[in-house]
Parts: structure tokens; C-alpha cells; sequence
């Protein structure tokens, strides 16, 4: 009887141990599985930030010149996380912009993209430094960890 109740705990603790494993590699994937992106363009201008778990990694030319790249700190990637659930990314693309200046070149014209589990949500246009207040935050925790900002 005690090795039957013996062989019954080992298969109950090895079962609960593989779940617990794969639960971890879940949120692991899907961390994995969700980026950033965010652009700002003009004729003149072009400013590119990609944002993963791992990296950012900031453009501030076409020809890719002008390219930093470092990595995604802990309280960075959890902020940018928190701020995108918040976000209906399903709506993302029918939102309204609350200026229009992009239209004549007196300001980038910006978008936001969330890449998560494989599908793209692309934000409406709007201009850089003026987000809709919808997805604000959003932006500019993007903007605020990369090198944007920085000559």
C-alpha cells in the first residue's frame, strides 16, 4: 500500500512540475512573441524605434546610418507592457488623430505598430508629439526609452 501511495505522489509531483514548467514557457513565449514599433517620417526626416523584450533599437535615417542599439532593461519592457494593456489594439487603427500638421510637412508624420503572437496592430497617423490620447502613454514610453531624443 505505501508503494502505490509513494508511486501515486511521485506521478502528482512530476505532473505538477511539468505544468508549472510550461506555464513558465507561455509567458516566456509570449513575451517573446509582442514588439513595438514606432515611426516618424517626413521628406526630410525618418526616425524608426523598435522595441522588444530584448532591444531597442533606434533608426534616425533611411540609410540606416545613424542606428543605436541597446538593450530592453527589466522596468523599461514591464512599463511598456502596462501602458500597451491599456491599449485596445483592435482599435487601433481607427483612432482619431488630434492634429493633422503632417499633412503639410509642418510635422513627422508618426504611427505606432504592436506585433503580438504574430499580428500586426497599426495605429492611424498622426503627428509626432501629439499622439492620440488614447495610446499616449503608449508612445511616449516608446519615445522616452530610445535614443530619439539623444544627438
Amino acid at each position: 500500500m505505501k508503494k502505490i501511495v509513494l508511486v501515486l505522489f511521485t506521478i502528482m509531483l512530476a505532473a505538477g512540475c511539468s505544468s508549472k514548467k510550461t506555464a513558465v514557457a507561455n509567458d516566456e513565449k509570449s513575451a517573446s512573441a509582442l514588439s513595438f514599433e514606432y515611426e516618424a517620417i517626413t521628406r526630410g526626416a525618418y526616425n524608426k524605434v523598435v522595441v522588444t523584450k530584448d532591444s531597442i533599437v533606434t533608426i534616425k535615417d533611411r540609410d540606416m546610418k545613424n542606428v543605436v542599439s541597446k538593450p530592453t532593461s527589466k522596468g523599461d519592457w514591464d512599463k511598456l507592457t502596462a501602458a500597451a494593456a491599456n491599449v485596445n489594439l483592435d482599435g487601433l487603427n481607427s483612432l482619431k488623430a488630434p492634429s493633422n500638421k503632417n499633412h503639410a510637412d509642418a510635422a513627422l508624420a508618426a504611427n505606432v505598430k504592436v506585433i503580438k503572437e504574430g499580428k500586426e496592430y497599426r495605429s492611424t497617423t498622426f503627428d509626432h508629439g501629439n499622439p492620440p490620447a488614447e495610446i499616449a502613454s503608449l508612445v511616449n514610453k516608446i519615445v522616452s526609452i530610445s535614443d530619439l531624443n539623444k544627438k
